[in-house]
């Protein structure tokens, strides 16, 4: 019997036998390879050891009840006759989802919103230093799959975890390629200057802000990317 925070009960023993049952489910099957067979008997058998030391709290047993639900389910697909694919496909979800609730139940969630606003950050400044180099069309392509991945990490979608990731190696390219401006600048400041102000028309002062200030913008988006990257790392199972 676990016990939760409020000084409730709640047994998770039903949790731990579904995937015992589906560990054996896994050893007898010839719809899995042996790669993924290893794989799956690995994460479940640790999800097994993480679970029994778990506590629920009151406001999440209907996503325990969820977990069971799904788990035995789940044990009635393995048939000689089911599709392998997708067997393989609902036995990959649930382990994802039992990755995400085991993180709900231990209140370590908080790295959803913390990747989210480095996310949101690092795609607000590529949008902002990308058109210089790439014109409009980069950031517009790139603008439905930031939106989506924006409103994807919001509903905890592994699809729209994996669409905010597709940002990082274009933001890398732009950070980049202003840093490498920004070098130019300090090397030739005079004739930089001047570039932007037979280039653009603006007075003094704005040209020399408009030359300084990407490159400030593109080291803070480099810094952003490394932290979106570690942060993704972090919780990368956080998603379903």
């Amino acid at each position: 019997m676990q016990y939760n925070r409020w000084g409730g009960s709640m047994n998770i023993t039903k949790v731990t036998e579904v995937l015992e049952q589906l560990i054996k489910k896994i050893e007898k099957t010839s719809l899995i390879s042996e790669k993924k067979r290893k794989r799956y008997l690995r994460e479940i058998n640790s999800l097994i050891n993480e679970y029994k030391n778990i506590e629920i709290p009151d406001n999440l047993e209907n996503v325990y009840t969820s977990l069971v639900r799904k788990g035995k389910e789940l044990l009635k697909g393995f048939r000689a006759d089911a599709n392998s694919k997708e067997l393989n496909d609902k036995l990959s979800y649930y382990i994802r989802y039992l990755k995400a609730a085991k993180a709900d139940f231990t209140g370590n969630t908080n790295y959803i919103n913390k990747y989210f606003r480095v996310y949101l950050f690092t795609s607000i400044l590529f949008l902002a230093l990308s058109p210089q180099y790439f014109g409009f069309v980069l950031p517009a392509v790139f603008f439905i799959p930031i939106f989506l991945g924006v409103r994807g990490i919001k509903n905890r979608s592994l699809t729209g975890f994996n669409l905010s990731l597709t940002v990082i190696p274009v933001s890398i390219m732009t950070s980049f390629i202003w840093i490498r401006y920004g070098l130019f600048v300090i090397s030739n400041y005079r004739e930089a200057i001047n570039q932007t102000l037979n280039y653009t028309g603006l007075s003094p002062t704005l040209a020399t802000l408009l030359t300084i200030i990407p490159p400030i913008l593109a080291v803070i988006l480099l810094i952003l990317i490394i932290v979106q990257s570690y942060r993704a790392i972090k919780c990368k199972d956080l998603f379903v």
